[in-house]
């Protein structure tokens, strides 16, 4: 399943970038990198990532049977972080949550898609169907992401999601089948190259 990592890809502005699994020695530069998130894209996490003992408390737990960190890794330092978390164990309708929080000095560089590829790998190797992704209805530009990977909106919770100041929000819920993500990454991919041998 993870055989394949560690592994180096290149973001469209040249930067060479490791892709690899948590490890439990990644716990304080992941946390780092939590802290460095501007509190806009914490609002809605589900847990305060500020808190060491949230990080703690997931590298000493760790279980890729259940929850896979997929982290990027540039000089050391932890950029991106994707997870693919299996809701369910019935065959063959296994459900996978994927979620995705990239280095705000790192978007629009193609490595959110370059995540989102590995997390099919990851879904396809643990015989996944389907993805969801919950996004807070307020997040116009993380439910817009989701839309150019095919995700398409199933329904809106009213009130479902609390932000870290305690305030409610709706929740939109997302859902892609594992086939029709993989032709969405493959046409984002193609496209991207097919741009860039044009420079």
């Amino acid at each position: 399943m993870l055989e394949d990592f560690p592994k180096e890809i290149s973001l469209k502005t040249g930067e060479k970038i490791i892709l690899r699994p948590m490890v439990k020695e990644d716990e304080k530069k992941l946390h780092a990198f939590f802290v460095r998130l501007d509190e806009k894209d914490r609002l809605f996490l589900k847990h305060d990532v500020t808190d060491p003992k949230v990080i703690r408390s997931w590298a000493e737990k760790l279980n890729y049977e259940h929850v896979i960190p997929i982290l990027a890794d540039i000089d050391d330092r932890i950029i991106g972080d994707a997870t693919l978390h299996r809701l369910t164990t019935e065959e063959p309708s296994a459900i996978g949550e994927i979620r995705i929080v990239i280095d705000k000095d790192f978007r629009r560089r193609g490595l959110g898609t370059r995540l989102a590829k590995e997390i099919y790998y990851l879904a396809l190797s643990m015989k996944m169907n389907k993805l969801i992704a919950e996004v807070v209805e307020d997040q116009d530009h993380l439910i817009k992401t989701c839309e150019s990977l095919g995700f398409r909106r199933d329904k809106v919770l009213k009130d479902k999601a609390v932000d870290l100041h305690g305030e409610k929000h709706n929740l939109v819920i997302m859902s892609q089948d594992v086939d029709a993500l993989w032709k969405t990454i493959e046409d984002l991919i193609a496209r991207d190259t097919a741009f860039h041998s044009r420079e």
